[in-house]
């Protein structure tokens, strides 16, 4: 009988992590519905703040201490869900309603994601107590990017308006910028430990394709990662040339967050309503049926004037 000693996608523990995260979003809102809201405000901010914490004191943990300094990059803003959980406290307790509608929207799309495709567990053999605390570590810093954006708008701290969608991308194109900012002005110290020295070239930053792309680009930022190719790569054709993809002898490489704005705009609209719709479903309708009264009092006015 084969032992189990790692996550995998399919395994056992592929799907007991999916299974805790919903498991937490649906127990911990039941919880709060019945300790009340100063007890759900107390809760979410604690938690925050403890990830927060986590995401600095996880240098003390066997496998980043014994790489450190050069594992100080984990705890500033590598990806998407670095940044998050680096700026989510700080969004809930002063944040305006557009960094909090990001914090909602794509705090529980990265949040799941990475349950769904955990890249920092797999294969990692659970049996070694070092390897057990990271994995251990890695989904109990995403879940409460799920959980903490969830409750914050389920418990009425923050009211979603789908009018306000347009900010999204926006909104994470600067995230983009600031994960761009931190390869660019930190990557550098890394080269003590074999960060190119160059931008573009087969070992630079900016190429997609070498050994240092899944350090540098793992938001995508500076272009897809080679995996999905096979899936998008119909698509980069109509991208702009010298605005979004650029060539390099003979190397396509795409503009640093530009290129992926686009696609970000794109799916703002669909996914953002159908994440609105439990809450706004109300608000919705009326200004669907305040758009088509509007309309009609338009065509009135225009027929009259004829």
């Amino acid at each position: 009988m084969r032992v189990l000693t790692f996550v995998e996608i399919g395994n056992f523990f592929y799907f007991l992590f999916i299974f805790l995260l919903f498991g937490l979003v649906v127990g911990l809102t039941a919880l709060c519905h019945k300790l009340g809201k100063r007890f759900s405000y107390r809760f979410i901010s604690i938690t925050l703040w403890a990830n927060f914490a986590l995401h600095f004191l996880k240098q003390f943990l066997p496998n980043y201490y014994k790489l450190w300094p050069y594992s100080l990059g984990d705890s500033l803003f590598p990806n998407l869900c670095a940044v998050l959980i680096f700026l989510s406290p700080f969004i809930f307790h002063w944040g305006n309603a557009h960094l909090k509608d990001y914090m909602y929207y794509i705090g529980i799309i990265s949040g799941v994601l990475v349950y769904f495709v955990p890249t920092g567990a797999l294969r990692t053999d659970v049996t070694g107590l070092e390897y057990a605390f990271e994995t251990t570590r890695f989904y109990f810093c995403h879940w409460p990017l799920v959980v903490c954006g969830f409750l914050m708008v389920e418990q009425g701290f923050h009211k979603l308006d789908w009018k306000r969608l347009w900010s999204i991308p926006l909104t994470f194109g600067g995230i983009l910028v600031l994960i761009t900012l931190d390869q660019f002005l930190f990557g550098p110290i890394l080269k003590f430990q074999g960060y190119p020295h160059e931008w573009i070239g087969e070992n630079g930053v900016l190429n997609r394709f070498n050994t240092y792309s899944a350090m540098s680009n793992q938001s995508m930022q500076f272009g897809p990662q080679p995996g999905p190719d096979k899936f998008l790569s119909w698509l980069y054709p109509a991208l702009i040339p010298g605005l979004a993809v650029y060539w390099v002898e003979g190397e396509r490489y795409f503009t640093p967050v530009i290129w992926m704005l686009p696609f970000i705009a794109l799916a703002t609209p669909p996914v953002g309503i159908l994440m609105s719709l439990p809450f706004e479903h109300k608000q919705m309708k009326l200004d669907v049926l305040s758009l088509r009264q509007r309309r009609k009092l338009a065509a009135f006015h225009r027929h009259k004037g004829h």
